[in-house]
């Protein structure tokens, strides 16, 4: 589990339940060899010889045993921690050869060399001059700027302690080389010498005890994403025969699951990175599984969309947000009528798609007519929604009666604005989106609301019950069978005594089973599609029956119910498709893989592994971006008819000659620096030197030295991050830490040490009973991982000091026991409080600022995969499908880690008031849901022939440049304000919805009064209702449907976080009710 992930679980009822969860033998395998690691380490900073040779910065050794632990244990492969420790050795190297540089250069402003100075004076600092101080200030400076850039830039992941260990190896070395009268280029030698220790130690153990591989943790972890998809297919089976217009019914442990099979991913991707350099002895090559590495990323794509279904049909769903804000003006003078409508409940993430996906009706009534001859069949299918219906059976609460009583609509209106307007007694803002929900009230109330919905629904979603079960049962299997075939890759791979006829049996037997699956899954896949599937036109066939009784009624379901099955036979088709290919790339694997080899890195050597460009996907957590306006993974290149769509400098004109281009380019380059991790490294180092300034002067040297204040300058160097929040979070966990951890330390000293100088027997024993457990603790403990980092590494620093301080004579000692564990304390105190004030000092970067741009950039390029993908759709390009799922795979990181950076929010102290967190999870939700509704459209845009595609396009309007064009705009609006934090117009092209629905097609692919026809009938028939382009089609239709009902709801969502401006009283309300919008008008906001 990622350990940013682990900082964000919630409580759960047992604080404990943790523990039972990890006790396991698999987890309890690099428990063991960290912890063995860490004492084998112990056992050599113990014994004297050793002691004496690493020297003072021994205790090196023991801290740097914990990447998820004191800092970096072999927990992982054996090719990540070798990825891992070679980094930090050249990391640390590269400090060294920096410190030895800037001794040489401060040597030569040093007038005389004293080389024969005794430690006791050059401790005492009375040889320290002001030339040679600032020149090792000025390459102390550099350092910090470089390893903190590397660090903020990088984020989680191998460079990330490497970055922490160069700021040691600098933080100590520079400031002790200023106290001496020459230039003492070993000094870097104490830090690499015990890291070079370890790192073999690391490596040794990695390989000898309980070894593992990057091909075993990447089949692990696929299978982590592949289980929970079987249960979300087997519950898929049972809700379907659930009763699903109970208030009962929840499909709450379905979304779950897919949630948890997408949630695996990241860690997924960042084993999938390493499988070029995996060195394994096995039947499969490390690379053989990135096919289906590739089937499993799209699979968890098509189980959300068979999850659509249930936010389609949910009877609570959200309706448009009628009263989008949660505050009010000036309460209306007049009383408030008895059918006042209060805001619909938020949803969660779950609900991540619209319930009215198809839209595209007159109205929701039933489709009801008297059946008659041959000619009213070809009337009925060309015109299904203008069907007579039979007067004597018309009820009261016809939507048709209620959406032409203008009257009782806009009470309804009337209410629900005046219910905005009483909505809190407290009034600090205005009403917003008023405009858009006066819109989409009629539209609710004339073509989206249905009195027998709960029937239509219900029979619906039995008749698909029907048509389904069969595939999903297959599925399952066929899934499981894969999860299955993951789990005994390796099997068999060292019983040489085992017969090669045998070991060809099993092989010949799991070919044959996977065939059956293979087979069986195929099978059940074509009956669906040519047979089983069109159960769900049962309702719709009397639309194409001939009879000769004129008086018999036929009840036909709006062609919505139709739509909502399609969107579910659609996924449910591609998700079988993907495991059926799934099945055949393993059989094609057991077929041509044998016998077991050695298989050796197949990464060429000029591109290793850990200096490569990481994808979006495993850097989902808590990666600090260098801009919040740029997305990692991302480079959009839309070309349409009008041209490229680039952008232009509004303050320069392209470069005439060589001299403008170079001047442009430094120009750029300039600019850059004042990105977010560039300005944080510069204003850390800065840091760096105020807190080392003791150590540079020559009255303070000595205290500095001794009382070891390089740890509150290393605290503090570390402390500081490029947000408030973080830092100030930083600062409260350290300090918190810091105090257990030297609790834990001090009692882990005086138990093996008792009153005394303490032996190296004791210590060992005591360490041997505790690392089990803490290194447990470190790799399983769901609590923010620098909390857990720094409570084991200041543990082993102070039974490492007391140690040393008992058994070696040292220039400086901060004592043992309590004493050093105090001074640890109070000096990271001191160095996190001067991380924490420095924070406040410009330049001074907020998360909320970063969120709302943020946001800002994720919008915009939504805009422009959205045109990507209407661009595929009219004039598909060879290779633009894999582009544009790639940057939609981006944005939707670049979002989930948004998501997670902001939770630091609350530490960023504000007397502005509260920041609007849930009106910034509401816009980050609702783009999270377009970006997924981008990759339905890309994959319906890929399967529609081309005279399908164009009519999809025509009833879309996605060709029609005057929609477009609104489309375009408030995308663009809603970016910039964003961005700005200017307020919107209070009129703006939304709602999309309106416009959208202009033309009503109902079933019909062409509308009757289109001129063009792509060569397809205008007339619906049966044979095209059971088309599968013509599933496909519907489909399409209502992705659409949900994406400019999204953005609809995106443009009122930002509204509520900006607010708006230029007002025009009584725009878009009728006559008669201009006086209740005159005193519910929304004044040009103030942006706070």
């Amino acid at each position: 589990m990622p350990e940013d992930q682990q900082g964000e679980r919630k409580p759960s009822k047992s604080h404990l339940q943790w523990i039972p969860a990890n006790w396991t033998w698999s987890k309890w395998k690099p428990v063991i060899r960290s912890a063995l690691a860490a004492w084998i380490s112990l056992v050599i900073f113990v014994i004297p010889t050793t002691e004496n040779l690493l020297g003072q910065a021994a205790f090196l050794i023991l801290i740097g045993d914990a990447q998820p632990s004191f800092l970096s244990p072999p927990s992982d492969p054996f090719i990540a921690v070798l990825e891992r420790e070679l980094i930090i050795l050249i990391f640390v190297g590269l400090g060294w050869a920096w410190t030895c540089l800037g001794l040489r250069l401060a040597d030569f402003a040093r007038p005389t060399d004293v080389p024969n100075a005794s430690l006791t004076s050059i401790i005492s600092g009375q040889y320290i001059e002001a030339g040679p101080s600032i020149i090792i200030a000025v390459f102390l400076f550099i350092a910090s700027v470089f390893f903190l850039y590397i660090k903020s830039r990088m984020g989680p992941g191998p460079f990330l302690f490497a970055c922490i260990f160069g700021c040691t190896c600098i933080d100590i070395s520079l400031p002790t080389g200023a106290l001496f009268p020459y230039p003492y280029y070993m000094i870097g030698k104490a830090i690499l010498l015990p890291l070079t220790f370890h790192a073999a130690v690391a490596l040794i153990l990695s390989v000898l005890l309980f070894p593992s591989s990057i091909s075993a943790l990447f089949t692990t972890r696929l299978q982590a994403v592949l289980l929970p998809l079987v249960s979300a297919v087997r519950e898929h089976r049972v809700h379907l025969q659930q009763d699903i217009t109970s208030p009962d019914f929840s499909a709450t442990t379905i979304i779950a699951a897919v949630d948890k099979a997408e949630g695996a991913l990241p860690l997924l991707a960042s084993a999938a990175r390493l499988l070029k350099l995996d060195v394994i002895y096995s039947r499969f090559a490390p690379t053989d599984y990135s096919e289906i590495h590739a089937l499993t990323k799209r699979l968890t794509v098509r189980a959300y969309g068979m999850n659509v279904y249930y936010t389609l049909i949910d009877p609570t769903r959200e309706k448009f947000p009628i009263t989008p804000a949660p505050s009010a003006p000036a309460t209306p003078i007049m009383t408030s009528p008895s059918n006042s409508r209060p805001p619909s409940p938020e949803r969660d993430r779950s609900h991540s798609h619209d319930e009215k996906t198809d839209g595209h009706t007159p109205s929701d009534l039933g489709l009801r007519r008297r059946s008659g001859g041959h000619h009213g069949h070809h009337h009925s299918a060309s015109r299904p929604h203008h069907f007579p219906r039979a007067h004597s059976h018309q009820r009261n609460h016809s939507p048709y009666r209620h959406s032409t009583s203008h009257h009782s609509h806009h009470s309804l209106l009337h209410g629900s604005l005046l219910h905005l307007a009483l909505s809190r007694t407290p009034r600090p803002e205005s009403a917003v989106g008023v405009f858009e929900s006066h819109r989409y009230l009629n539209l609710e109330a004339k073509h989206l609301s249905h009195p027998d919905s709960d029937r239509y629904t219900a029979r619906a979603t039995e008749l698909l019950s029907t048509s389904c079960q069969d595939l999903l049962k297959s599925c399952e299997s066929a899934l499981q069978g894969a999860c299955d075939w993951l789990g005994c890759v390796r099997d068999n791979r060292f019983n040489f005594w085992v017969r090669t006829e045998v070991k060809e049996r099993i092989r010949t037997d799991n070919i044959k089973k996977y065939e059956d699956l293979h087979r069986e899954l195929s099978a059940a896949l074509d009956e669906f599609t040519t047979q089983k599937r069109l159960t769900v036109l049962d309702p719709y066939r009397a639309l194409f029956a001939s009879s000769d009784d004129l008086t018999a009624e036929v009840d036909i379901p709006p062609h919505r119910y139709l739509f909502h099955c399609y969107v579910y036979q659609y996924h449910l088709m591609r998700f079988a498709a993907l495991i059926q290919s799934m099945l055949s790339e393993i059989i094609r694997l057991e077929t041509e893989r044998a016998t077991p080899r050695v298989w050796l890195p197949s990464l060429n050597l000029s591109k290793l592994a850990f200096w490569s460009v990481w994808t979006p996907y495993e850097v989902v957590d808590r990666d600090d971006d260098e801009n919040p306006e740029m997305i990692p993974g991302l480079d959009p290149s839309t070309m349409a008819d009008l041209g490229q769509a680039v952008r232009r400098d509004p303050d320069a004109l392209p470069p005439r000659n060589a001299l403008e281009s170079v001047m442009n380019w430094l120009y750029q380059t300039i600019t850059g620096i004042g990105g977010g991790n560039a300005l944080f490294a510069l204003k850390a180092g800065a840091l760096t030197i105020i807190l080392s300034l003791p150590s540079f002067i020559s009255s303070s040297a000595e205290f500095a030295y001794k009382n070891k204040f390089a740890w509150a300058v290393f605290m503090g160097q570390l402390t500081l991050s490029r947000f408030r929040g973080d830092t100030a979070f930083g600062l409260i966990a350290r300090i918190c830490s810091t105090f257990i951890g030297g609790i834990v330390g001090t009692l882990m000293w005086y138990i093996s040490a008792g009153s005394g100088a303490g032996t190296p027997f004791g210590m060992a024993a005591v360490c041997f009973v505790c690392f089990p457990f803490f290194f447990f603790a470190r790799l399983y403990w769901p609590v923010p991982p620098m909390t857990n980092l720094i409570i084991f590494v200041t543990s082993a620093l102070v039974i490492g000091y007391s140690y040393q301080d008992t058994h070696l004579v040292t220039p400086s000692s901060p004592g043992f026991g309590i004493d050093v564990a105090w001074k640890r304390f109070v000096l990271v105190t001191v160095g996190v409080l001067a991380a924490g004030i420095f924070s406040y000092l410009p330049p001074s970067t907020t998360i909320r600022a970063y969120q709302r741009r943020t946001l800002a950039t994720t919008s915009a390029e939504l805009g422009s995969i959205y045109c990507s993908a209407v661009s595929f759709a009219n004039t598909k390009r060879e290779g633009e499908t894999a582009q544009v799922v790639s940057q939609l795979l981006a944005i939707r990181c670049k979002l989930n880690r948004s998501m997670v950076l902001k939770a630091n929010v609350m530490y960023e102290f504000s007397f502005r008031g509260r920041w609007p967190a849930k009106r910034y999870q509401k816009i980050l939700e609702i783009q999270l849901q377009i970006s997924y509704l981008l990759s339905h459209l890309m994959s319906v845009a890929a399967q529609l022939e081309p005279a399908w595609a164009h009519a999809f396009l025509k009833r879309t309007r996605m060709l029609d440049a005057d929609f477009q064009g609104d489309v375009l705009a408030v995308i663009s609006l809603i970016s910039s304000s964003l961005r700005t934090g200017n307020p919107l117009p209070q009129v703006t092209p939304c709602p999309l919805l309106d416009r959208f629905m202009a033309r009503r097609h109902g079933l019909n692919v062409i509308h009757e009064e289109s001129d063009d026809d792509f060569g397809l009938p205008k007339v619906l028939t049966m044979e095209m209702l059971e088309s599968l382009q013509y599933l496909t089609f519907c489909v399409g239709v209502s992705t659409a449907f949900g994406i400019v009902t999204r953005l609809d709801r995106l443009m009122v969502a930002v509204k509520e976080l900006v607010g708006e401006q230029y007002h025009i009283d009584g725009i878009g309300l009728p006559l008669h009710h201009r006086s209740v919008a005159a005193e519910m008008r929304s004044p040009t906001s103030e942006i706070m």
